[in-house]
């Protein structure tokens, strides 16, 4: 059910005993847990930017709070498939990053460039494709590497710079050459780059399994580098696989962190979400998930050619956008209910963030904020359906009484119409009373379908 009326349903429902439902799982709030300033990590996205500047109107990407992009100039139509098809398709690809690299700079985004898609291994590649150091030759590698320093020092595009120097070599569809020459490459290219620029982010590996011990690209990788003296500047990989989580992910890097002798730095899941979770209940998941661990975030993108530059990976839309008019520099944007999260989460999640858990389940997860007049709560369930609950512990932290009555504001973020489809708010709830003692109140979620997130709101004392 997607109507009004449902999630007006399930808001009434919320303010009622949990009677004979069976509860999967609690995720917990502690208000007494101060964990830092909000900085909205999960606020970027890869790919998402049109090549034509301000095309996206200003307040879409200020409401929230963007401030990472990753671009390369991928599936740009030829003439522009990247080096390996010769300096005119470098230069297309080139033109098109550079711009993306303008806008996100205009709002103070830092931006990642993707260097394979410039090379040309976006996956649109052929099967006879080259790569870096084929056959031991680096020459072209060294020669692409010159131009592209040479163009980003000419137009002066270094200031809030990283590089990923590979995209997902762990998958044949970007790297389909041997590990070892991969990591040549990674140490050619580190050092190289490093020199020239010292105070540029150099980031990876940029995996797109998630760390593993029994992994060995990652178990190899963190063996070179540490070797090579090439550690990158954040820890880099991917979440799209649909499974996982943040804080096992973590744990299981540091683990192998330790085992490698190597630093712990700042993380960036730099794609996360696959396309079904790209909905208010999956991004508010993942908000929750990277807010817990303090790791940067930049949504999947999962279109292809030029609506791969465009909707800011599947948060805006606009007219004709899923249909065979589609115009790529078409403008008239609008935003969809996955929007209202990242906006709500940005502009109404101000003061301080507290700490959280999610279910034992991991499907239901919280990122929660104390700001000067209230507390903030952003839940979502896992694209999934049934019912869990939220216990919200030390009240007393907020200037609460330890035991009473508290009156909650409920905000539904629905997903109506999907993508491509208008939704200029969410859904005022209403408020609603629950009696509570022991200085902590629990209430319960009734997921009635695979795509609502929720937001509650209570005043501090």
């Amino acid at each position: 059910m997607h109507s009004l009326l449902a999630f007006l349903l399930a808001a009434v429902a919320a303010a009622n005993p949990l009677a004979s439902r069976q509860v999967s799982g609690t995720s917990t709030v502690n208000l007494g847990n101060n964990t830092g300033t909000p900085a909205h990590l999960a606020s970027g996205f890869i790919y998402g930017i049109p090549d034509t500047q301000n095309q996206i109107p200003d307040h879409f990407y200020t409401d929230i709070g963007f401030n990472y992009a990753r671009a390369g100039g991928a599936q740009v139509p030829a003439p522009g498939r990247g080096w390996i098809w010769g300096l005119t398709e470098y230069k297309n690809r080139f033109a098109s990053a550079l711009s993306n690299y303008k806008t996100a700079r205009k709002y103070n985004a830092q931006f990642i460039f993707l260097i394979h898609d410039l090379w040309g291994a976006d996956g649109s590649q052929n099967s006879t494709a080259p790569y870096p150091g084929d056959d031991g030759n680096w020459d072209s590698w060294d020669a692409y590497l010159t131009q592209w320093i040479s163009d980003m020092n000419a137009n002066g595009a270094t200031a809030g710079l990283s590089i990923d120097i590979w995209n997902e070599p762990d998958l044949t569809y970007f790297w389909n050459a041997p590990q070892s020459q991969y990591l040549q490459m990674w140490g050619r290219t580190y050092h190289r780059l490093r020199t020239e620029w010292p105070s540029v982010q150099l980031i990876g590996p940029a995996f797109a399994g998630q760390p593993s011990a029994s992994d060995n690209w990652w178990t190899n990788f963190l063996s070179f580098v540490k070797s090579n003296s090439s550690v990158p500047d954040e820890w880099v990989w991917h979440m799209e696989g649909g499974g996982g989580d943040m804080e096992g992910a973590y744990g299981a890097l540091t683990g192998m962190l330790k085992t490698y002798g190597l630093p712990v730095k700042p993380l960036n899941i730099d794609e996360y979400g696959t396309f079904p979770e790209q909905v208010p209940c999956g991004s508010a998941w993942w908000i929750s998930q990277l807010e817990r661990v303090n790791a940067h975030g930049l949504r999947g993108n999962w279109l292809s050619g030029w609506a791969l530059h465009d909707f800011m990976g599947s948060l805006v839309s606009k007219p004709n956008a899923d249909t065979s008019s589609y115009s790529p520099t078409a403008t008239g944007y609008f935003p969809n209910g996955d929007y209202q999260v990242y906006k709500y989460y940005n502009l109404d999640m101000t003061g301080y963030r507290v700490g959280t858990s999610p279910s034992a389940d991991l499907k239901l997860d919280t990122y929660a904020t104390v700001g000067s007049d209230m507390v903030r709560i952003l839940t979502g369930v896992r694209i999934t359906t049934g019912t869990w609950q939220i216990t919200v512990n030390d009240l007393s932290a907020v200037g609460l009484p330890v035991s009473g009555s508290l009156n909650i504001h409920t905000w539904g973020f629905p997903d109506t119409g999907g993508h491509y489809a208008e939704v200029d708010a969410p859904n005022d709830l209403g408020w609603y009373a629950h009696t509570y003692s022991g200085n902590s109140v629990t209430f319960p979620i009734y997921q009635t379908d695979a795509l609502t997130a929720w937001a509650f709101e209570f005043y501090v004392g």
